[in-house]
């Protein structure tokens, strides 16, 4: 299974797995640092190369709900990936009803984003004949 690093998202702040994320692996099977490495925000859509020194430590376990799959991941995750079945879930983080409420927030504000690009790449919304 290849590494999945949790960052702390410089978009949103958030802590979850990665939407997007490329890298080399070195020849120990770990993320080759030493190559550059793109990793985007799942949650706001944050495009960014990061750092080994970004990576967060996996002080906290998340249980799959839905294959009782037990996942080590940073306290401060709002969002974990079950490496077993895939599911991504609610993280550790979201017992804060503040990061809870920013998590789902954020989600809605990216979706919106998402929905109007896809409209506007089918042609869908008419650009701005007054563009400021």
């Amino acid at each position: 299974m290849r590494p999945r690093p949790y960052v702390r998202c410089p978009g949103c702040d958030l802590v979850g797995p990665a939407e997007r994320l490329e890298y080399e692996l070195s020849e120990t099977g770990d993320v080759d640092w030493a190559s550059p490495v793109a990793w985007q925000c799942a949650e706001c859509g944050y495009l960014d190369r990061i750092t080994a020194e970004q990576v967060l430590a996996d002080d906290a376990a998340h249980t799959c709900v839905a294959c009782r799959t037990v996942t080590p991941c940073p306290a401060a995750a709002a969002r974990v990936e079950c490496p077993v079945c895939g599911l991504i879930g609610l993280g550790p983080a979201t017992a804060d009803p503040e990061i809870a409420g920013q998590l789902r927030a954020i989600e809605a504000l990216h979706d919106m984003e998402l929905r109007v690009r896809h409209a506007l790449r089918e042609g869908r919304i008419p650009p701005d004949p007054h563009p400021t």
